[in-house]
């Protein structure tokens, strides 16, 4: 797991999780490194490196970063993608500050979630999961583990009216970004972005 600090656009410093994934990809939530210019990823035994935005999706939320060289990576085992069902009981992976986490969760329902993309301009829908799980600032990208170590989701967000319910993305959404990526064509919203927020 990876502590993602980005910065450029805003006042402040965001802070998201990342997750290694197949190709080298560090798997994140778009609205953390939209439009920031510079972005440290910190492993868990303090490792920093400067990573670039590899792909982007505003609409899933979702966005790969890449280290150059990946190499320096080589070391870590790379997350499998693989469906949750309901009833599934996961393990969610973020940082209290500097501090890497564990917590456990289970996964309500699979559902298609109506939502607005990161800049709030347009309603999208995400292939999602709604999740028995309470999350803090800080704590988006986090990913949703299942008993076989593989990785089923990505979440992006908390209920505010439900206590204990949180919203992630389904791990079939990456495996449609990473498509993207492998064949060398830029999905259609991954210009440059503006900040969000």
């Amino acid at each position: 797991m990876f502590l993602i600090t980005s910065s450029g656009c805003r006042s402040a410093e965001t802070r998201t999780v990342g997750t290694l994934i197949d190709g080298g990809f560090i798997l994140t939530v778009a609205h953390g490194v939209a439009g920031q210019t510079a972005n440290q990823v910190t492993t868990s035994n303090g490792e920093t490196f400067r990573a670039t935005v590899a792909a982007i999706d505003i609409d899933l939320d979702l966005a790969l970063l890449k280290i150059d060289p990946a190499s320096k990576l080589n070391y870590l085992t790379p997350l499998k993608l693989a469906a949750a069902k309901a009833g599934d009981h996961v393990s969610f992976i973020a940082f209290d500050e500097e501090q890497l986490f564990t917590r456990d969760a289970k996964i309500r329902r699979r559902l298609r979630i109506n939502t607005q993309d990161i800049y709030l301009d347009n309603k999208v829908s995400r292939p999602g999961l709604e999740v028995e799980l309470e999350v803090s600032v800080g704590n988006s990208g986090g990913p949703l583990i299942n008993k076989s170590g593989e990785l089923v989701g990505i979440v992006w967000s908390t209920s505010r009216v439900v206590k204990n319910r949180s919203w992630a993305t389904r791990s079939e959404a990456v495996v449609e970004l990473l498509a993207q990526t492998s064949a060398k064509a830029s999905p259609s919203n991954s210009q440059p972005l503006a900040c969000t927020g």
